[in-house]
């Protein structure tokens, strides 16, 4: 990950790890903390009954396939089917939203660091 200069690493913001959705579970709708990130989720498992909703717009995730968001939108998560289905599971990583300047990512780091 260290090597994507876009991975959000310095700063309480950034985030990577696998999220596993079990079935019949939802997600309520919730804003992200922040706009300075764009959220990346690499579908691993993807049963045909989940759903991801930003901004009112319906997406649908892929195996194997990136979707990108800005979870600073009003956005939930479902996983409708039976348990059959076996959970949803995508990595979930944190990157720099395209319009944050290299100066302002040294000061939200600066000022948002892990500890501080």
């Amino acid at each position: 990950l260290s090597s994507l200069r876009t991975f959000i690493s310095n700063n309480v913001f950034g985030n990577a790890c696998f999220s596993v959705m079990n079935p019949e579970t939802l997600i309520t709708e919730h804003y992200g903390p922040t706009n300075v990130r764009i959220r990346c989720h690499l579908g691993l498992k993807v049963p045909s009954s989940c759903e991801l909703v930003v901004g009112g717009e319906p997406q649908c995730w892929a195996e194997g396939r990136c979707l990108l968001f800005d979870d600073s939108f009003l956005h939930t998560a479902f996983h409708g089917g039976p348990s059959e289905e076996g959970p949803r599971v995508v990595f979930m990583i944190d990157l720099w939203h395209p319009n944050v300047a290299a100066t302002e990512r040294q000061a939200l780091d600066f000022i948002f660091s892990p500890g501080r």
